[in-house]
């Protein structure tokens, strides 16, 4: 039993061979506040940390061998650099090229000749571009996840709300429900633990495994099964703007130094920023004119004067399920005494990078559950033990 049918869980059950018995649960197949559906489409290698390296590579030559069906477009990754932070991503781009990933590093002139309306750039020492890191299509990529699992036998069942478990018999309790357990015109969840909707149907499942890819609420199922989850989720918000002289549409994702990121999105330009302060919890409000014009166009402008005049259109918020360190958390369950619960599993806390990575994550955990072992045993050090045994990876510095 797969809890969560986003990216991740999709990307498992599309990796579990034909003969298993499986079975896929959400409480909205549709996604309408899924993180798979309200992210920003960047897939990227371009990461400190090897195993993040490792995982968004793999998943992005799945991406390029399926473009068509997934909305590949190996459009690049540019990371605008000021001086205090450019000899470190100059020696990291290194790394990458060591790797076989290639990435150039421009100085200021070779930036301002691969992107010609960036022209304030008084502030900056160079970039570094990664060439085959690009965008996706979300939507497309999971509906192409979900009929490879389909087609392997693999079952989807609509509006499963979990309420609590059994995890020492490794049973699933909840109701199937006869409404969406969020409003639309709100966007808050309506449905919870303490208030479920009259006439829902109650609903149990037993299975050999449990595989917890429930985004970002992955902590509350992990309560239900004993397990530990140090994540939590947190707001991101996306801004949908018209240029009026600009065409984006030849360029990928570009990084501003300030942590506004942006790319086209069809005719127009979106733009994302992740607030500091943003307070932990479910939120799916959009700020608005208020967001754009304080967060995004603030920065941009400082960044291009093809930026000085733009025409805020629409929004959105999502969340990132977020680890204390912006990890993913992989692999077996554990509970507060550090011991494994058994037929328990994680897959979860991608801190904004799941999309990038859920190919590679769907072979790893299907690989560990059938096989108990990983392609990459890397892969351990994403382990959930690591935040209870000192610790056994750094934290991941590249992350939007």
């Amino acid at each position: 039993a797969i809890v969560g049918a986003g990216l991740i869980g999709s990307a498992i059950a599309a990796h579990l061979p034909s003969g298993v018995s499986a079975v896929v649960l959400d409480a909205d197949l549709s996604g309408e506040l899924s993180s798979s559906e309200l992210n920003a489409g960047g897939v990227r290698a371009t990461w400190a940390q090897s195993i993040n390296f490792d995982l968004s590579k793999r998943s992005i030559e799945f991406f390029e061998r399926h473009a068509d069906e997934v909305g590949y477009r190996s459009c690049g990754y540019l990371w605008i650099q000021r001086a205090a932070t450019m000899d470190a991503a100059v020696k990291l781009a290194e790394t990458f090229n060591h790797r076989g990933w290639a990435v150039d590093v421009d100085d200021v002139p070779q930036l301002k000749k691969r992107v010609p309306f960036i022209d304030k750039t008084a502030d900056l020492a160079g970039a570094v571009f990664g060439r085959r890191d690009g965008l996706i299509n979300p939507n497309a990529l999971k509906e192409f996840l979900r009929t490879r699992a389909k087609n392997h036998g693999v079952q989807f069942v609509d509006r499963v709300w979990v309420t609590h478990a059994d995890p020492s018999r490794l049973m699933l309790h909840g109701v199937r429900l006869n409404q969406e357990p969020w409003d639309r015109s709100s966007k808050e969840v309506v449905v919870t633990e303490q208030g479920l909707p009259s006439g829902a149907e109650h609903f149990s499942i037993q299975a050999k495994t449990i595989i917890n890819a429930a985004g970002a609420w992955a902590p509350s199922l992990a309560r239900h099964l004993g397990a530990v989850c140090p994540s939590y989720p947190v707001r991101r918000q996306i801004s949908l703007f018209q240029t009026q002289d600009l065409d984006l549409t030849p360029y990928g994702m570009i990084i501003d130094p300030s942590g506004v990121y942006f790319h086209p999105e069809a005719t127009f330009g979106l733009a994302g920023f992740a607030n500091s302060d943003e307070p932990r919890g479910f939120n799916f409000r959009y700020d608005g004119d208020a967001f754009f014009e304080s967060r995004i166009w603030a920065n941009l402008y400082e960044r291009s004067s093809s930026f000085e005049r733009l025409k805020h259109v629409t929004g959105w918020s999502g969340l990132y399920e977020t680890s204390p360190d912006h990890m993913a958390i992989l692999g077996k369950a554990y509970n507060a005494e550090g011991r494994v619960i058994p037929g328990v599993y994680e897959a979860h806390s991608f801190s904004g990078h799941g999309a990038m990575q859920c190919v590679a994550v769907g072979q790893e955990i299907a690989e560990l559950v059938l096989r108990g072992r990983y392609l990459n045993e890397e892969t351990r050090s994403l382990s959930v033990k690591r935040f209870f045994e000192n610790g056994t990876t750094p934290h991941e510095t590249w992350v939007i």
